[in-house]
C-alpha cells in the first residue's frame, strides 16, 4: 500500500506529492469452486469462492500499520458531481464541507484492505439516499465484503474442452454475458481464460488472453522466453506495452476508452471507474511500469522494476499447466482540481497511486512430477510400444530356430527312461 507523506502540501507547486511503498501485507489465498452446472454446449458454470488469510511471518509490518490516503468517497462524489450545474455543485460543496468530506484519511492497513472502517460521509449519503450517488456499501474497504464471498467475482462460464481440446477453459460468458458492459464492443467481450486453466498444446509464438475481474476486461499477453522449475520447461507471457494501452498506441483498443470523457488514459494506465461503483479508479502495472512517464514524473516514490512489477505467467506449453502465476496490477484513483469544491480547490490533476497487488502461485514438486508423468506419457507409450515389438520379434526368430531345428521336441525314448527312472 502506499503511504502519503506530505498530503499538507498539496497546494504547492513546487513539491510533488510523495508516496512510500508499506507492505506487502501477505494473504494466503483459497479457491473453491461453487454451484457448479454441466451444460449440453459442453461449458460448465461456477462461482470462485475466495478467502485470504493473514500470513504474519511473510509480510513486511501488521495490519495496524497507520495509512495516509486520498478520501475515496469524496473523491467519488466529487468525480460524480465534476459536470452539474452550479447550483447542484454548491450544494455538494456544502455537502462534503459539513457532512464528512476530507481531501485525505488516515486509517489502518487492515482497515483499508478487508475489514472496512466507519465513514460519516458514508453515513450521510446512505440515509439521504439519493440516485446521484449510489454507495453500494456501509464501510468502506479496498477489498470489502468480497472475503469468503461466493458470488463477489461473478459467474464464471467455461467450455469443458470436449469436441474441441482447443477450447478447454475459455471463458464464454460472465454473470451470464457475454459482453461485460464496462466497455464498449470488441473491448467489452468476454474473452481469454481465468487464468488456472489452459488447453494442452499452446502455441507458444501467440499471445494469450486472460480476463481480469478487477479490471472487468481481458488482458492480452505476449510471449518471452522460458522459465524452467522442477526439471520442467515452460513457456513465459508478459504483460506489455500494448497490454494496458487505451488507445494511444494500439487503434484496435481505443474502445477501452470511455467516449463521454474529456480525454483518454495514456498508454499503461485504463479507466476503470464503471467497473469500480463510478470511482474515478484506474488500473496500472504497479509504480506505473510501461506506463506513460507523466505518470511517474507527476509524483514521488515510484520506482518501476520488471523483476518486481511484471505481469508474467508461465504455462507448460503441451499440458497446459500453469508452472508459475504473478499477476501484478495497481490500482490508483485520479485527483483533479474544481473551484467550485472548496477541497479541490487549487489542487494539481495527478492520478494518485493506492496500492497494488500481487497474486502469486507456483506449481510444488509432488505436482511438477505428475507433469512430467504427463509430459513424457506420450514418448513412454512409443519406447513401450518399440520394446513389445522388439520382445515380439525375438521370440517369433526363436520359435521359427526351434521349428527348424526340432530342439523343442522331446525324443520318445528320452520320455520312456523318465518314466522308468
Amino acid at each position: 500500500m502506499f503511504n502519503w507523506t506530505n498530503p499538507e502540501e498539496i497546494r504547492n507547486p513546487n513539491v510533488k506529492p510523495n508516496f512510500v511503498e508499506m507492505g506487502p501485507y501477505v494473504f494466503l489465498e483459497k479457491h473453491l469452486k461453487q454451484n457448479i452446472s454441466f451444460y449440453p454446449n459442453e461449458t460448465v458454470s461456477y462461482y470462485e469462492k475466495r478467502t485470504w488469510f493473514f500470513d504474519k511471518e511473510r509480510s513486511n509490518g501488521t495490519l495496524d500499520d497507520m495509512i495516509t490516503t486520498a478520501h475515496v468517497i469524496t473523491a467519488t462524489v466529487a468525480d460524480e458531481m465534476r459536470h452539474q450545474k452550479k447550483f447542484v455543485k454548491k450544494v455538494i460543496n456544502f455537502m462534503l464541507n459539513h457532512e464528512g468530506g476530507k481531501l485525505y484519511t488516515t486509517k489502518p492497513a487492515g482497515e483499508w484492505i478487508f475489514d472496512g472502517y466507519q465513514d460519516d460521509l458514508i453515513d450521510f449519503l446512505n440515509l439521504f439516499n439519493t440516485t446521484k450517488i449510489k454507495i453500494p456499501y456501509t464501510r468502506f474497504a479496498w477489498l470489502a465484503d468480497r472475503n469468503g464471498s461466493v458470488e463477489y467475482d461473478g459467474l464464471f462460464t467455461i467450455h469443458t474442452g470436449v469436441g474441441d481440446i482447443a477450447d478447454l477453459g475459455r471463458l464464454t460468458h460472465w454473470n451470464r454475458n457475454n459482453e461485460s458492459g464496462f466497455y464498449e464492443a470488441p473491448c467489452g467481450t468476454i474473452n481469454g481464460t481465468t487464468g488456472d486453466l489452459f488447453p494442452p498444446h499452446m502455441d507458444t509464438n501467440e499471445e494469450i488472453t486472460i480476463f481480469a475481474t478487477d479490471a472487468c476486461r481481458y488482458m492480452n499477453l505476449a510471449p518471452n522466453g522460458t522459465l524452467e522449475r522442477h526439471g520442467i520447461k515452460a513457456t513465459q507471457w508478459v504483460g506489455t506495452i500494448e497490454t494496458l494501452d487505451s488507445g494511444e498506441n494500439y487503434p484496435n483498443q481505443k474502445c477501452f476508452c470511455n467516449p463521454l470523457h474529456e480525454e483518454c488514459p495514456k498508454t499503461g494506465v485504463v479507466d476503470c471507474k464503471k467497473c469500480r461503483d463510478n470511482a474515478p479508479i484506474y488500473a496500472s502495472f504497479p509504480h506505473f511500469y510501461l506506463a506513460d512517464p507523466s505518470y511517474i514524473d507527476a509524483v514521488s516514490g515510484m520506482n518501476p522494476d520488471p523483476e518486481k512489477h511484471q505481469f508474467m505467467l508461465s504455462v507448460e506449453p503441451f499440458t497446459g499447466v500453469p508452472l508459475q502465476v504473478n499477476g501484478r496490477l495497481q490500482i490508483n484513483m485520479m485527483i483533479e482540481p474544481d473551484d467550485m469544491f472548496d477541497i479541490y480547490r487549487g489542487v494539481p490533476k495527478f492520478l494518485m497511486p493506492m496500492f497494488w497487488f500481487e497474486q502469486t502461485a507456483q506449481l510444488d514438486k509432488k505436482l511438477a512430477n505428475k507433469t512430467k508423468l504427463a509430459i513424457n506419457l506420450e514418448d513412454y507409450g512409443f519406447y513401450f510400444g518399440i520394446s513389445l515389438i522388439v520382445f515380439g520379434a525375438l521370440f517369433f526368430i526363436v520359435g521359427i530356430i526351434l521349428t527348424v531345428t526340432k530342439s523343442w521336441q522331446r525324443r520318445s525314448n528320452e520320455d520312456e527312461d523318465m518314466l522308468t527312472n
